[in-house]
């Protein structure tokens, strides 16, 4: 997905999904991008993702999602949730970004989400 004419589009879903929810959406991507090839300038093995995804959101209950991708897997985009002091609205964010997400692109759950630490999506076991 990380595929820059897919990354856009993406983050229009992201956004809607955060604004739906009452949620600032902040996207920091080229200044990672610009941070992380810095950083590569004086250590020649990091890798750097092209592009680099960075974006998500957090609210007052520190309920949010953030989405990026690693250089090793560029065009894969990794979400996590956190459900913060809210977990009704936590679940309901997240119901809305894979429910948004899944009408375009496949979506993976992460394996193992009990000994993860991930907050498990709801037709998971937790």
């Amino acid at each position: 997905m990380a595929d820059t004419a897919e990354i856009e589009p993406m983050n229009s879903v992201l956004r809607e999904a955060a604004a739906t929810n009452k949620l600032p959406f902040y996207d920091d991507s080229k200044a990672t991008e610009a941070d992380l090839s810095s950083a590569a300038e004086v250590q020649n093995k990091l890798k750097v993702a092209h592009p680099t995804v960075n974006v998500g959101t957090v609210g007052p209950t520190a309920m949010g999602f953030s989405a990026g991708n690693f250089a090793e897997a560029p065009s894969q985009i990794v979400i996590g949730f956190s459900k913060g002091r809210d977990a009704v609205a936590a679940r309901k964010l997240s119901d809305d970004v894979v429910e948004a997400l899944s009408k375009r692109w496949r979506i993976r759950e992460v394996p193992n989400v009990e000994t993860s630490g991930a907050f498990p999506l709801k037709d998971c076991n937790g």
